[in-house]
């Protein structure tokens, strides 16, 4: 059975942990504990290491999804998690004056490693959101020498958290087929 993994990274309240919950086939696994500093005043409960979910792809075998915490403190969770790594899901709270400081955070703390792994970047809560956000998350993508999409979600639906996987399997394709015919041409 091919197994594979996908990491979600992103600041507190981004929704990792929901966005997980929503595509996993498994209730997931997670760490979350009550929240006792300033994150209290958004949310009542946060990851305190990672989240663990499943996805059952038939024939193709199993995607394994892991919230990870974007902050830098946290860099070592990566290591554990990286080998099998297909793509990394970005997410952004929309919502929050300060999503773009934490997608910020995010970028260089884990850019350098995932310049060579195809990246969504989710904009949850993104239905009151600023609509320069987009544009600036692209130009954070810039400065940091990557390229992903920027879309908008919702890390409750179902249907987003399955467009976010499949947009990252398909980006795996893609990229799995270019490198053949760029092999093939030497």
């Amino acid at each position: 059975m091919t197994k594979m993994k996908l990491a979600f990274l992103g600041e507190p309240g981004s929704g990792k942990t929901t966005c997980i919950a929503a595509l996993s086939d498994t209730p997931p696994v997670d760490t979350d504990v009550g929240c006792t500093d300033e994150l209290a005043e958004r949310k009542a409960t946060t990851t305190v290491a990672m989240d663990f979910g499943v996805v059952d792809l038939g024939e193709h075998g199993r995607l394994d999804l892991y919230g990870l915490p974007g902050q830098s403190r946290f860099r070592f969770m990566f290591e554990v998690v990286r080998s099998g790594l297909v793509g990394v899901v970005l997410l952004v709270d929309a919502s929050s004056p300060a999503g773009l400081d934490g997608f910020e955070e995010t970028l260089r703390t884990y850019a350098s490693d995932l310049r060579g792994l195809p990246c969504v970047v989710a904009l949850n809560r993104s239905d009151d959101m600023d609509p320069a956000l987009p544009d600036a998350c692209r130009t954070r993508l810039q400065a940091h020498r990557m390229l992903a999409p920027v879309i908008r979600v919702d890390a409750r639906r179902r249907e987003d958290a399955v467009c976010i996987a499949e947009l990252i399997l398909t980006m795996l394709t893609y990229n799995e087929r270019v490198a053949e015919e760029l092999h093939g041409v030497e």
